[in-house]
């Protein structure tokens, strides 16, 4: 077929139906939220509207406020970049919050964390500037950046010279240690990090102090360091650092944890950064990190917003949830519909060091450390730890092994004196743990040539790194999120080099770490974004960069030789010399194409040719294996993920592909699009992680016996039988909706326990949903609850299955607790 400029492309494919989202209940109990804190969305758009009438909105809520009696404490407002209020209240009020008038919604605050393993703490008292890069040793013929030659942006670098020069990138992360002379050693005006704000102490003062993580990130993105010879994507951008993610322990932490050291940060913190980084003039913001919530939440929102009116370019990281928990864990930020979601594949190339055995030198020993850096032994004789932690003790003249294939041997870890000086056999070729890391393969060689040669003595002396091979190069990492998002949007966008990522790391700690993780595949992306905005400048809407850069990512295989599924990869694996010179593009970049009940045939495939010269395409398919995560029948309920490579099953499975556009030019490169979509009605997912979720949670060991709980004036009081009626409730799929209803011996409803609204629940959310005792009306907005009497109970939960009607009993899966008593009530 011949186009011109333009061509219209008509093809059969599932619409996705989007689902109209409605006030949700959930108790308040979540540790993924911040207590009593919500944010209040109302109805007028910043960037339609006047900036008086959005302030007539928030005057008039106050006003409704105050005539209405109800007691809140004001916090952040937002006005500019988006439209609402922070408020802390009673969620007993919350009904008649949403009833003033302008009011579209209103949410708990959410806790956003790291992705990234536990961070080693550091006394602030010990902190010393110091420029010790020059303790990176590589080998020559080792070239340390090589990850860029798998991307294109060596060549970039190399053909076209571009490094991001004068493009701001903004990074919401742990602060960054500007010291560091890959990342121009000072702050503030004419430096390298030249914006900035601390949030958790409120200064302008944005140091990674303690953890690291945002100084990784920062020199992916643009690090330079000429005495290491170590290049970032983009080594001439200019950083905005916003402090949000903190140390362990850390009191500002702990203010927004209750409880839960996974996470840092509250999701109205990130909303100002927002704020903070596009009045500084960022041009693209990446967030490596993330937690509960949906497409739809307040940040989410005004991501969206900012995305397409003021063309800023987000990059977030998908999550590493993939090992475990399978389809549908993309976390937020990272399911924003017009942020970049960014999946990891692992490196093609990692810094590695060797050991040799005195007396056979042909036997080799290549290791990993996290630290980027040889050993500190010369010599050491090696002995296999048998870990035994009552009797433990650590071998002064022997250089301890530990087999963490073996559960047991984990303690051991915890115990060593100085980890540095271990090698570890890990599964997994990830550099979490400090010491000599080697492959589960090489372990057996080591352990075997041990058992043959018991005094084996190594020498460690070869202090350079060598540039190794990795096992699954340029495959999708294992922990990285699946896809879809709640709404069967495609997520991640795209995917870029994320596992075992050399970078700079605070000058405290080590100059340099190996890292692995989504977080580092996010920024890798934000890194190219600024070499494409060098070239074409900011764009008016972020679309225009993201279509291009997944029209031109290359689908590819896993380690198991499949191809891997548009759930795990996006579009693919970033190739960003064809997206630069490239001259043709399709919109849009990708087909949601939903589940089997909620479809529309048709869409509309746009490709444009903006070169000089007339094109002609082929158009093909690229289907991929289909993939099950809910499969019951399997020992991992709901996580172990099944794959189908010849046809459909009868249910849950998720199909997926890319329609390729081949120009018969062949000097032009390949574009495809990919598709995705649920071979079955969505609202047959299962929703709870039976068996073992829910469960009522009490002291009764017996099964067989009736747990009594005793409420006094509301007050829970302990006593030989009794506790706190509590449910634990886990999700194996994401719910828009949940109602905890309290039901009397036979079965009849007569209330509610407190509830907030408007919550929607991602996969892998863990609630603890808490009966103090109090049975509410929900119809009577003033009802102060009642004392449940003495008597026998049953809660029931209900969640709206996926695109369920929120006003139909037939759209919720229903869990229904074990018979439990009330006595002593007053």
């Amino acid at each position: 077929m011949k186009i011109k400029k333009h061509l219209a492309i008509y093809l059969t494919f599932f619409l996705l139906l989007l689902n109209n989202w409605t006030y949700a209940f959930i108790n308040k109990r979540s540790s993924h939220t911040l207590a009593n804190t919500y944010y209040v969305k109302l109805s007028l758009s910043p960037f339609t509207s006047s900036f008086d009438h959005i302030e007539t909105q928030h005057s008039n809520f106050h006003k409704e406020l105050k005539n209405r009696g109800i007691d809140a404490k004001i916090g952040h407002t937002f006005k500019r970049y988006a439209n609402g209020i922070t408020i802390e209240t009673d969620e007993r009020h919350l009904k008649r919050i949403a009833e003033i008038e302008h009011v579209e919604s209103i949410e708990p605050v959410r806790l956003y964390k790291r992705f990234k393993p536990k961070p080693v703490k550091i006394d602030k008292q010990k902190l010393i500037k110091r420029t010790n890069s020059g303790e990176i040793l590589v080998a020559p013929n080792n070239d340390i950046n090589s990850v860029h030659e798998i991307t294109g942006v060596k060549k970039v670098h190399e053909k076209l010279g571009l490094t991001g020069k004068g493009v701001k990138v903004g990074i919401i992360d742990s602060g960054i240690d500007y010291r560091h002379p890959a990342l121009g050693g000072c702050y503030g005006p004419g430096c390298r990090v030249a914006y900035g704000y601390n949030f958790l102490n409120e200064t302008n003062d944005p140091f990674d102090d303690c953890d690291g993580h945002g100084t990784h990130v920062a020199a992916i993105i643009g690090g330079l360091d000429l005495e290491t010879g170590f290049e970032g994507v983009a080594p001439n951008v200019i950083f905005g650092a916003y402090k949000m993610l903190s140390c362990e322990n850390n009191s500002a932490a702990d203010a927004y944890n209750e409880g839960n050291s996974d996470f840092r940060t509250d999701e109205i913190t990130y909303m100002r950064a927002f704020e903070k980084a596009v009045d500084d003039g960022m041009e693209i913001i990446n967030i490596s990190a993330g937690g509960p919530g949906t497409a739809r939440s307040p940040a989410s929102l005004m991501m969206d917003e900012l995305a397409k009116h003021k063309g800023i370019i987000f990059t977030a990281s998908s999550g590493n949830n993939g090992d475990d928990d399978g389809i549908l864990t993309n976390l937020n930020p990272a399911v924003t519909k017009n942020a970049i979601s960014v999946g990891s594949f692992d490196t093609n190339k990692f810094l590695s060091f060797k050991a040799f055995d005195t007396s056979n030198p042909n036997f080799v020993l290549d290791y990993l450390n996290k630290d980027a850096v040889a050993l500190p032994y010369k010599k050491a004789k090696a002995k296999v730890i048998k870990c035994n932690v009552n009797d433990y003790k650590e071998s002064e003249n022997k250089i301890p092994i530990i087999d963490t294939r073996d559960t047991t041997s984990l303690a051991c870890l915890k115990l060593l004196k100085e980890p540095l000086k271990a090698i570890i056999i890990l599964r997994e070729i990830d550099p979490v743990i400090p010491g000599a890391i080697i492959t589960s393969k090489q372990g057996d060689i080591l352990i075997k040539y041990l058992e043959e040669h018991p005094n084996l003595e190594l020498d460690f002396s070869d202090k350079y790194g060598y540039m190794k091979e990795h096992p699954y190069a340029v495959t999708p990492s294992s922990f990285s999120s699946w896809g879809l998002s709640e709404e069967f949007d495609i997520k991640p966008d795209i995917c870029a080099p994320g596992g075992i990522i050399f970078s700079a790391y605070p000058i405290n700690k080590s100059p340099y770490q190996l890292l692995s993780g989504t977080s580092m595949a996010s920024p890798y992306m934000a890194g190219v974004a600024a070499l494409y905005i060098e070239v074409f400048g900011k764009q008016e809407s972020f679309e225009q960069l993201r279509t291009a850069f997944m029209n031109y990512a290359i689908p590819l295989k896993d380690r198991n030789k499949l191809l891997s599924s548009v759930l795990h990869q996006g579009s693919g694996f970033v190739n960003f010399y064809d997206t630069l010179k490239a001259t043709s593009f399709v919109y849009p970049p990708k087909i949601n194409l939903n589940d089997t009940v909620h479809f529309n045939k048709y869409h509309t495939l746009n490709i444009y040719n903006i070169g000089r010269k007339e094109m002609k395409y082929k158009l093909s398919h690229l289907p991929a294996p289909s993939v099950n995560g809910h499969n019951k029948t399997l020992v991992r309920n709901y996580y172990q993920l099944e794959y189908l490579t010849n046809n459909y099953a009868n249910e849950h499975w998720f199909y997926s592909g890319w329609l390729k556009v081949t120009p018969l030019d062949k000097k032009m490169p390949v574009m495809s699009v990919p598709y995705a979509g649920l071979a079955d009605d969505a609202r047959r997912l299962p929703i709870f992680q039976t068996p073992e979720f829910p469960q009522l949670v009490n002291i009764t060991t017996n099964k067989n016996k009736v747990a009594t709980f005793t409420f006094n004036n509301t007050e829970l009081k302990t006593s030989d039988e009794s506790t706190i009626s509590i449910v634990d409730l886990r999700l194996a799929t994401p719910t828009n909706a949940i109602f905890t209803e309290v039901l009397n011996y036979n079965y009849k409803v007569l209330g509610v326990i407190k509830t907030f609204y408007n919550f929607p629940a991602q996969k892998l959310t863990s609630l603890k949903i808490e009966w103090d005792g109090l049975i509410y009306n929900p119809n009577d907005k003033n009802d102060k609850g009642i004392i449940a009497p003495n008597g026998e109970y049953f809660l029931r939960i209900k969640a709206l299955k996926l695109f369920g009607d929120v006003n139909n009993e037939n759209d919720y899966e229903v869990w229904i607790s074990p018979k439990f008593r009330v006595k002593n009530s007053t």
